[in-house]
């Protein structure tokens, strides 16, 4: 979520650590306490000609 959000890249490094406050209290309310988290992947080689 940090990092695919553009958290990390676009708050200072307070408001990072508020962030992850608030999105703990949220996880804590919302989600069990083991959960898997599904990933996709895609990978494009581009080559010049």
């Amino acid at each position: 979520m940090k990092a695919c959000r553009g958290i990390g890249a676009s708050l200072a490094e307070k408001e990072i650590s508020i962030w992850e406050q608030e999105h703990r209290t949220l996880l804590e309310h919302i989600a069990p306490n083991e959960f898997d988290i599904l990933h996709y992947g895609a990978i494009a080689e581009l080559k010049k000609r």
